[in-house]
């Protein structure tokens, strides 16, 4: 997994096209006064920290990455930056009056035992808040059906799917968080044509997969693809519908 956020590193944020404005989102729906000290979990190259500092923030970030990390270093020298990895948060008890986590709680092997660490870091009254990327396949149910027919496994069991927004509500709930508030953000993009998404869908797995079909199925794939994609285009567009929540909790004692 981090070797892959290496290789991303340098072009994270273009890929991802919306972490830098949902990360000033998060820090606005936090809301933490100057020289609150935050830590920032799985903090990408910056988005969410960088938001925090503008605020006056006493900022640490770490990440497992250690492209991201020597990125944020660089980029940030008024962060606190650490290589560190999620499930193993090496800090004092109550050593931050805010947790923020910008879309990673989804991709995490065990989310409640984190979020429960979480807790730990925090001093009392502290807040964490997370964001969480919400899934819809809108216009584009064409690539569901053609991502099922290359490239699903026979007969494999059904993955438990992607985190729900009431899910994570419950998991905060769970690790002893109270006061759970979240918010509904929309964030499309519109590319202008059928190569514009191919390319942006490459950078973000596609073009691995791709690479594992025989290359006449491979031939298959993309024809097929543009094709879609061109009557995607030619009949309201292609935008990417992309949705996130907010998510916000306090610790009490």
């Amino acid at each position: 997994m981090t070797a892959k956020y290496d290789a991303l590193a340098e072009r994270y944020e273009e890929i991802f096209f919306y972490v830098a404005d949902l990360g000033r989102q998060l820090i606005d729906f936090a809301d933490p006064p100057p020289g609150a000290r935050v830590l920032d979990i799985g903090a990408g190259r910056g988005a969410v920290a960088r938001a925090a500092l503008a605020r006056g923030c006493l900022v640490t970030a770490v990440d497992a990455s250690a492209g991201m990390v020597a990125h944020l270093a660089a980029d940030y020298p008024d962060l606190t930056v650490h290589r560190m990895d999620a499930a193993a948060l090496d800090f004092p008890d109550g050593s931050f009056d805010l947790v923020t986590a910008g879309f990673v709680v989804q991709v995490l092997d065990d989310p409640g035992a984190i979020l429960a660490d979480v807790r730990r870091l925090l001093s009392p009254s502290g807040m964490v808040a997370l964001s969480l990327e919400t899934q819809t396949v809108g216009r584009l149910g064409w690539l569901h059906d053609l991502n099922a027919e290359f490239f699903a496994v026979p007969d494999a069991p059904a993955g438990p799917g992607p985190m729900t927004h009431a899910q994570l509500d419950g998991l905060l709930a769970e690790a002893g968080f109270t006061a759970v508030e979240r918010i509904s953000v929309e964030m499309p993009r519109t590319l202008p044509d059928g190569p514009a998404l191919w390319d942006w869908l490459a950078d973000r797995g596609l073009a691995d997969s791709v690479a594992r079909l025989t290359p006449d199925r491979a031939t298959e794939f993309r024809t097929r693809f543009l094709g879609h994609a061109e009557t995607m285009r030619v009949t309201g567009g292609i935008t990417l519908e992309f949705a996130a929540t907010l998510h916000r909790a306090r610790r009490t004692p």
